[in-house]
């Protein structure tokens, strides 16, 4: 029997039923599709956001406008652990990942071999609650239907860990795979225990988030590894994805360039200036 973790997005962060979801998936992509920058195909990876869609999802369909009709039969997704601390990565102990739009399946066979590698292992806890990776798969299921998944949640690393996955990682660099790097940017507020700048206004907050995030982002395109988490160590940016982010600029590093398609805050969204995080989407052409 094939063993399914469900859904516990549905109807909050995402439209609940099949139809809706259907429809605001598409929604989404057709807007992007209409302004997009898009980077040359085939890419080698995109860094999407993960937020409920309201918030993210213009940003995330950027990214999966792109994506949309290429010939990827597997998507590697590297998304951090927001609940669960360890150190390595965690694999998933099911077949597949269902959402209202069907299951998502695994590519166990993939799944099987990583976990042999120092620093993989097959830990179903850390899945249970997480939304970073679960928030991308609508968006997967719309844009390649056919699709397999190696799905991969991130506790810390070491900057030597980071060479030690990204290692084991290259085996699956091949044409007809993407990979996908779940996450936010800066996180501003004193719920964040974050707060660089005060919070006097709409504008200087939006001003200095984006002098912090386009610092992180200039590494990232730039496929600089030990500038941006030199970058994020010497700001305290926090930036929930960071290691997922260090792991495959390690593995790629500066033999492709980064594609800023779209960048925003949740300022934007909300007008909350006490509170925010940083959304962006960036593509990585082939070189």
């Amino acid at each position: 029997m094939a063993r399914i973790q469900r859904s516990h997005l549905a109807g909050t962060w995402y439209a609940g039923g099949r139809e809706p979801l259907r429809a605001q998936v598409d929604d989404l992509l057709r807007g992007a599709a209409a302004g997009i920058r898009a980077a040359a195909p085939p890419l080698r990876g995109v860094v999407v956001p993960h937020a409920g869609y309201v918030y993210s999802g213009r940003a995330a369909a950027t990214a999966y406008a792109g994506v949309a009709g290429g010939a990827y039969r597997r998507v590697v997704i590297l998304a951090p652990s927001h609940f669960a601390a360890f150190r390595g990565v965690a694999l998933p102990q099911v077949d597949g990942f269902e959402t209202p739009l069907g299951v998502v399946p695994v590519d166990a066979d993939q799944v099987a071999a990583l976990a042999r590698h120092p620093l993989f292992r097959e830990d179903a806890d850390p899945y249970r609650d997480e939304h970073a990776l679960e928030i991308q798969l609508p968006f997967l299921q719309r844009v390649l239907p056919e699709a397999r998944i190696v799905p991969m949640l991130f506790g810390s690393l070491t900057a030597a860990d980071h060479t030690v996955v990204a290692t084991a990682l290259r085996a699956l660099i091949a044409d007809g795979t993407i990979f996908v790097v779940s996450s936010d940017f800066v996180h501003y507020g004193w719920r964040f225990g974050y707060l660089p700048f005060p919070a006097t206004a709409p504008e200087p907050v939006r001003a200095g988030l984006q002098r912090l995030d386009m610092g992180a982002i200039e590494r990232v395109c730039a496929g600089d590894a030990a500038g941006f988490e030199r970058y994020v160590e010497e700001t305290g940016a926090t930036i929930c994805g960071r290691v997922p982010i260090a792991t495959f600029l390690t593995l790629h590093g500066a033999r492709t360039r980064g594609q800023l398609l779209a960048y925003y805050t949740s300022l934007d969204v909300t007008q909350d200036y006490e509170h925010c995080v940083s959304y962006a989407s960036i593509a990585f052409p082939s070189p």
